[in-house]
């Protein structure tokens, strides 16, 4: 399929971070672009996020392309105040966007894309490009267990995406399963709340792997910038080997001194116990799924080719099946820090520099 055209012009699925930058480079090559959100509003994934949660990475790191820095915005906001400050910087710039638009199909023509949408109404709309970029994220699409069967089990439990700490206090029996961020900020807020006989599990399937978040009194993501723009090529987790670290001690230390108690992996889940491999049943009052996200391709269906491990195979951030479409926001779509803020901002940059040859 050629999709190159005189004058291109972009369907961009989805007005989160990836979609707010891509509209903005755009423009700003002179390409014009159609901006299409699910939600009422643009970021209406990233508000999901626990109100109480503060950025990991520091803002001087997390800006949209161009964007200053907010004044009198901390070094590590709020998501809501995160949203508001992304918000304001793509109104003033003028990005526009069609809101409550739900993509469903992408269709790759010889020359051109034709994507569909129900609009708020539910009526089908269409839009034509010469380019797609799909930047649907990954907050909208929350993984749980493949062996996890809600309908077969009776106690309570959420994805981390949904926990809040009025569900973390009221657990006196909690049972954390996967690693990572989301798991070290659910059982950090545990630590600060329990009470002197709460119980706490932590499961995982392979071993902690913890990050200082402050080596030197320097915060990790300045040592890791400049790694972090090596091409997606060139890393050893291609293949799918790389896992989120926690960052921080605080749970690690827990672990060690027994306040969480570490399990294997879970072997089934039926009714009101969760059976690890190894060890009792448990009867936990609460279970959160720290279990990540999954990119959500279902409306590029035929569009791309797909490893092993079900991540859609790309090359620059550009589908290796299908010229012309782009996903942005996941892991590996360009380089390491492709799923984050500061490295979706490059990606945006490349990618519309790209298009418009």
């Amino acid at each position: 399929m050629n999709v190159r055209t005189a004058s291109p012009h972009v369907i961009i699925i989805g007005a989160g971070p990836a979609g707010l930058a891509a509209a903005l480079c755009l423009a700003r090559q002179g390409v014009g672009y159609s901006l299409l959100e699910r939600g009422p509003t643009p970021l209406t994934s990233l508000r999901r996020i626990d109100p109480e949660m503060e950025l990991l990475s520091p803002m001087r790191l997390s800006r949209l392309p161009g964007m200053p820095m907010p004044p009198g915005l901390p070094s590590y906001p709020t998501f809501p105040a995160l949203a508001d400050a992304l918000q304001d910087y793509a109104q003033q710039q003028a990005v526009t966007a069609t809101t409550n638009a739900d993509v469903v199909s992408v269709q790759g023509r010889e020359h051109d894309f034709v994507v569909q949408y129900h609009d708020a109404r539910g009526a089908t709309q269409t839009a034509q490009g010469s380019h797609v970029i799909s930047a649907t994220g990954l907050i909208s699409a929350p993984k749980l267990p493949d062996d996890f069967d809600p309908e077969a089990c009776t106690f309570p439990w959420l994805h981390s995406i949904d926990t809040r700490s009025k569900h973390i206090e009221k657990a006196r029996r909690l049972l954390v399963v996967g690693g990572g961020t989301s798991a070290a900020e659910v059982l950090e807020r545990w630590l600060d709340v329990r009470r002197a006989d709460d119980r706490a599990w932590l499961s995982l399937r392979s071993k902690l792997l913890a990050f200082w978040h402050w080596p030197l009194g320097i915060d990790v993501h300045y040592w890791i910038w400049l790694p972090e723009h090596l091409t997606a090529g060139l890393l050893p987790w291609q293949a799918g080997h790389f896992r989120e670290p926690m960052l921080g001690w605080k749970v690690p230390r827990a672990l060690r001194r027994g306040v969480i108690t570490r399990l294997s992996s879970i072997r089934y889940y039926q009714g009101a116990q969760v059976i690890p491999a190894a060890g009792e049943p448990l009867e936990p009052d609460l279970v959160v799924f720290a279990t990540g996200f999954r990119y959500a391709t279902e409306h590029l269906d035929g569009l791309l080719d797909y490893d092993p491990g079900g991540r859609p195979r790309v090359r620059a951030g550009e589908s290796t099946r299908t010229p012309g479409l782009y996903l942005m926001g996941f892991r590996y779509s360009r380089t390491l820090a492709s799923p984050y803020l500061r490295g979706i901002a490059r990606d945006a940059a490349y990618i519309a520099r790209r298009i418009a040859g």
